[in-house]
């Protein structure tokens, strides 16, 4: 199953972890964000918005297709792509700065971080490699293929795999510890603090488990049953826990795994393959009824459907009261957060199932014939 997390909204943030686990702050950018993958941007300008550049990750013949969200830092957008090549791309002018070939595709969202890029592979192997020229740094051989993007405390490197295993590394790839899952993990995990103070991994995937993992030890301190698959990943709140399943379900835990409310309006029970996205009290999930479906957080109580003519894989990013989010319709869309009106729209090339990223100023998303489009704010 693919991986549609991986959706990442690329944006930069600084992790201050004097209170967690870790000794020392550090400069993540990461799928959504990182930490409790809230998918939740930094202000952009509105819509209208023009087109900076389009990069290209192959020739009309060997084209990969983009299935993962970008991850922006400064001054360099990173994005992977199926056959197993990590770009590097130039945020100014779209140009490539260098690539990183893997023999294994690539479904994931580049974690950088401290200088390096880390990301896992679809032969089962975790790569970290420079973020100033692409070299190999080390690689770490999981034995079962990635689909998930990896996140951080900025000491601990989380990620899961095909063999059912939730794998901790340090930074210079060092297994850590290893936990155990019923089914394949597909997902990218949210990390965050319990009432208890205790740091924590929230994983889901293919056993139907909302899984809570202690983040130094890697014991498991709760599982809770969620009735069905997970593709997405769970957003992790100071209160609360969201995320999306197959059989049409958005559904809220607390944060010690006891179910709060369950939304259930997805049209034919059809699989919530994205990642939610919270903002403002309220979820946004796209689901593959071909809706944008969105909802109160207090109490999951629908607000609004937008109708896309395709499923909606893409995971929605919020930012400034705007949901921007892809569709396999081949669109791009920018909604109104409150009332789901429709602000602006672009068409791709092919399909869209990649998370869109925002930083810098710009929006970045990847398309299934290997396009990257970046946009920025539209001159008046």
């Amino acid at each position: 199953m693919k991986n549609l997390l991986s959706g990442l909204t690329g944006v930069l943030i600084l992790a201050c972890l004097a209170a967690g686990p870790a000794t020392r702050p550090a400069a993540i950018a990461a799928f959504r964000g990182g930490g409790g993958l809230i998918g939740e941007a930094e202000k952009i300008a509105p819509p209208p918005m023009k087109l900076r550049w389009t990069y290209q990750t192959g020739d009309e013949k060997q084209r990969s297709s983009v299935e993962s969200a970008a991850t922006i830092t400064a001054d360099t957008v990173y994005v992977a792509d199926d056959r197993g090549t990590l770009h590097a791309i130039d945020l100014t002018t779209g140009k490539a700065k260098w690539k990183y070939e893997s023999e294994g595709g690539f479904d994931t969202s580049p974690l950088v971080m401290d200088g390096r890029v880390f990301l896992g592979d679809l032969a089962g192997l975790f790569h970290c490699v420079s973020a100033v020229d692409g070299k190999k740094i080390w690689v770490f051989d999981s034995e079962s293929g990635v689909h998930g993007s990896a996140n951080s405390d900025g000491t601990h490197i989380l990620f899961g795999n095909d063999g059912a295993q939730i794998i901790c590394l340090d930074t210079d790839g060092k297994k850590q510890w290893v936990a155990v899952a019923g089914d394949r993990i597909n997902a990218a995990p949210s990390i965050g603090a319990l009432p208890d103070g205790r740091w924590v991994a929230l994983f889901s995937g293919c056993d139907s488990h909302l899984r809570a993992i202690e983040l130094k030890a890697g014991t498991e301190i709760f599982s809770s049953e969620m009735g069905a698959l997970a593709a997405g990943s769970p957003v992790m709140l100071k209160d609360r826990i969201v995320i999306g399943t197959d059989r049409g379900h958005v559904l809220c835990y607390a944060l010690d795994g006891k179910p709060l409310w369950d939304y259930d309006k997805v049209k034919d029970e059809a699989m919530v393959y994205s990642s939610p996205a919270v903002a403002e009290g309220i979820v946004v999930a796209g689901a593959r009824d071909r809706l944008v479906h969105a909802m109160t957080l207090a109490d999951g109580k629908p607000l609004w459907t937008f109708a896309t003519r395709g499923d909606v894989d893409s995971s929605p990013l919020i930012s400034d009261g705007r949901v921007y989010v892809g569709s396999k319709d081949k669109k791009l869309y920018v909604l109104d957060l409150k009332t789901g009106k429709s602000l602006w729209e672009f068409t791709a090339a092919r399909a869209i199932t990649a998370p869109p990223a925002i930083g810098q100023g710009v929006l970045v998303i990847g398309d299934t014939k290997g396009n990257v489009y970046c946009f920025d704010a539209k001159d008046k």
